[in-house]
């Protein structure tokens, strides 16, 4: 009897053992790069594994709807089993439509002995028919829309809720998140709980966020793996999207002061970057998308016609000729931590509107009119 008692022990150690190594989801769905067409949903786990996204219409009939589309992570063919940090895109969707979906991801083992592959357990934030997520794509036809700005949160999440504890999520378009969200990137607790926990508990399991690289995230041992977890279709952090006729073009700062300087470890290379960019900008601004919006906003976190930085100065001398010659409609911008509002200028043919760090702002189009307002705690 005793062996017995013992060999249940055993067995049921390896159980709860087993339970306790499945593979989870640790942080994550949350929504980015939306378009009319499409939506990239990413997701981590504590494991690598194949990871997929299962969607349908959010419709009655889809509710029970055993046959529906599942999109796997995949690169040139072959589903990807070795990453943490999973990205699955959506594609062919319908302007305006609101879908429902869940996330999954399978643990993989590779035997290098006999070649082998075995597929373990499954992790997935719901079964179909409970706790679904949903979202709402661009729509191409939408006459007024409306989005949040934060910025300059410095890994203080809980300031996130403070300042926005007025705001209505569900009538926002997308969330944008103007740079310096942390203070630097080492690792990526530094992302989740410095602001992106929050900002799925929050919204950004149903609202797009819209990313906008700031100078702190350029700083970091972990700088370069950052679009992993806030990807493009394009792969770069300045990008191009609209929604209706209103032509959002969003840029990427760089770091602030001179490549030389130390702060920096001989690892800046944001003057040759910028002026890449500025080349993209160039054939942006003369795309049909942009030319033919009935109105053009511009997101960036360093503002190029205030304060006399090197970042400042260098975005004012290869981005804003181009700007000023485009019809932009407005920028919004922070960095500075003061609020302040720029009219049109001899250096800005557009208004620069700069937010502090003790706020965010709410922000309405329609009619070819902007409008903002400041939101503090």
């Amino acid at each position: 009897m005793k062996k017995f008692k013992n060999l249940f022990t055993v067995l049921l150690a390896l159980i709860v053992a087993t339970e306790v190594q499945a593979i989870k989801i640790t942080h994550g769905p949350y929504l980015c790069d939306m378009t009319s067409d499409g939506v990239t949903i990413v997701w981590t786990t504590d494991k690598p594994g194949v990871a997929w996204a299962e969607y349908a219409p959010d419709t009655p009939e889809s509710f029970y709807a055993e046959a529906r589309p599942k999109v796997f992570e995949s690169v040139a063919g072959r589903k990807l089993a070795t990453e943490t940090v999973h990205r699955v895109r959506l594609k062919g969707l319908k302007s305006g439509a609101s879908y429902r979906y869940r996330v999954c991801t399978q643990e993989v083992a590779y035997n290098s002995k006999t070649r082998t592959t075995t597929h373990g357990a499954v992790a997935s934030t719901s079964t179909w028919t409970k706790n679904r997520f949903k979202f709402k794509t661009f729509d191409e036809k939408k006459k007024k829309l409306s989005f949040l700005i934060f910025n300059d949160v410095h890994g203080r999440a809980s300031f996130m809720r403070e300042t926005s504890k007025a705001v209505n999520f569900d009538s926002l378009d997308f969330v944008l998140m103007n740079g310096d969200m942390s203070n630097h990137v080492s690792d990526e607790a530094m992302i989740f709980k410095g602001y992106m926990d929050t900002a799925v508990s929050m919204f950004a399991t149903r609202i797009p966020i819209v990313y906008a690289r700031g100078n702190h995230e350029a700083r970091g041992t972990f700088a370069n793996d950052l679009i992993k977890y806030f990807p493009t279709r394009s792969g770069n952090f300045y990008y191009m999207f609209s929604i209706g006729d209103v032509c959002f073009t969003v840029l990427d700062c760089g770091e602030d002061k001179p490549d030389s300087d130390v702060e920096y470890y001989g690892l800046a290379d944001y003057d040759a970057y910028r002026e890449e960019q500025a080349e993209w900008l160039s054939k942006n601004v003369a795309s049909d998308e942009f030319k033919n919006a009935s109105t053009r906003i511009v997101f960036l976190h360093i503002p190029p016609t205030v304060e006399d930085w090197h970042g400042n100065n260098h975005l004012r001398k290869t981005l804003m000729p181009i700007l000023n010659r485009a019809g932009v409609n407005m920028m919004f911008c922070g960095h500075t931590h003061e609020y302040s509002y720029h009219p049109a200028n001899s250096e800005s043919a557009f208004p620069i509107m700069i937010n502090g760090n003790d706020a965010c702002v709410l922000v309405t189009v329609a009619n070819g009119k902007i409008d903002f307002s400041v939101k503090k705690p």
